[in-house]
């Protein structure tokens, strides 16, 4: 099913350039049975001692993807490892086993970021911090820094320089500082745990800030309407259908999900319950979009790549197998006739035992060539696809 001509019209939407960048956080939920004795700890101590309400557990940075390749999530975690079993500090936690699970709850919501340019601006300086150590167990994580009184000393005896431990807060509001001068932050990188950061990202005056930045472009009703129809869908559709959806429209709509966070955080008078919902549903949109939009597509791509490989290898092997029954066919009918004994008798025997080993050869060596085609068209078919989606 094709999104756009759901609306009975063709035109090629493109997805606002401010909506790239977005803060999201955990909301304090029960804690998780598998985390360990620390893990609880910390875990408890975040949600419960020194935290403002809401009480949020953690935060972590999203990005949209500008090409091929790009990731969305950035963040740290107490105790992550890498594949070697080391720990890997600040990292972009797409392609780690768990992370579809984990970005799945419904805990998860988001505040849009607005900036001319966040996406390759953000991303760069998250760059910069890949590899970003957490806290040791010894200063308990670095979180009484992010707490009163020691917040207040925070920025005297805590560095904020790049590779730096940092805790989830403390890492995001230094990417951002860095990223974004014009979002000004008022406190030191440490001042902040997810909560207070979260806060003060989350105000009527950044909410208001953001907005006028979006009314710089007038939006007819019937666009807003279409833009509103497509948020639902995203939301709504079923895995295969998003799979399918257009990946600029799936932009779009997240895009509609920001504004619409924005939209119920400003005023005099916001409703909180509204507010959260909508960062929930931006959250939400924002999942789809990176794991069944993107992902699915991927998926997809794969599957057609290996349905192609294995074809084009299993026509190759029934072209391989009929020259060898014409090989065979040739030999048996070149009988000659004369009959062999003594040493010509052995060396017979020899250029026939040198003749089966080079038929051999020849097999194998036409399978090998046969299957380096089909990985070869399988992947000229995989570069054209991404060719066509950019």
């Amino acid at each position: 099913m094709q999104f756009g001509k759901a609306f009975g019209s063709d035109i090629k939407r493109e997805s606002k350039k401010e909506t790239d960048v977005a803060l999201w956080v955990m909301l304090a939920d029960a804690t998780n049975a598998n985390a360990g004795f620390m893990g609880t700890c910390v875990d408890v101590g975040v949600q419960s001692i020194g935290q403002p309400n809401p009480a949020i557990t953690h935060c972590e940075l999203w990005m949209a993807d500008k090409k091929q390749g790009d990731v969305n999530h950035f963040s740290t975690y107490l105790g992550a490892k890498d594949d070697n079993g080391k720990l890997c500090g600040a990292q972009w936690t797409d392609s780690m086993a768990t992370s579809e699970g984990f970005y799945r709850k419904k805990a998860w919501a988001a505040i849009p970021i607005y900036a001319v340019d966040a996406e390759r601006r953000l991303r760069n300086e998250c760059d910069m911090h890949v590899a970003t150590p957490y806290p040791t167990a010894w200063t308990l994580y670095d979180y009484p820094w992010s707490i009163w009184p020691f917040r207040t000393m925070a920025g005297l005896f805590k560095s904020d320089g790049t590779h730096s431990p940092a805790h989830c807060a403390a890492l995001s509001a230094r990417a951002l500082r860095n990223a974004f001068p014009e979002v000004v932050l008022r406190h030191d990188s440490h001042w902040y745990g997810p909560s207070s950061l979260y806060l003060e990202l989350s105000t009527p005056h950044q909410m208001e800030r953001s907005l006028q930045l979006q009314r710089q472009t007038v939006r007819s009703q019937v666009e807003q309407e279409e833009e509103d129809e497509l948020l639902d869908r995203l939301l709504t559709s079923s895995n295969d259908d998003l799979a399918e959806m257009d990946l600029d429209e799936a932009r779009v709509a997240v895009s509609t999900a920001a504004v619409k966070v924005l939209e119920a955080g400003s005023g005099d008078d916001v409703d909180q319950t509204d507010f959260l919902e909508a960062q929930k549903r931006y959250a939400k949109a924002m999942y789809i979009y990176t794991w069944k939009v993107k992902k699915g597509q991927r998926d997809r791509q794969n599957e057609e790549v290996v349905r192609v490989a294995a074809a084009s290898t299993g026509a190759a092997y029934c072209g391989a197998g009929a020259a060898v029954d014409d090989d065979e066919k040739s030999d048996s009918s070149d009988t000659g006739t004369e009959e062999a004994t003594g040493d010509d008798a052995a060396a017979a025997g020899g250029e026939a035992q040198t003749s089966a080993s080079a038929t051999e050869w020849t097999i194998a060596e036409r399978e090998a060539a046969a299957e380096a085609k089909a990985v070869a068209e399988a992947t000229a078919l995989l570069k054209a696809r991404m060719q066509l989606q950019e």
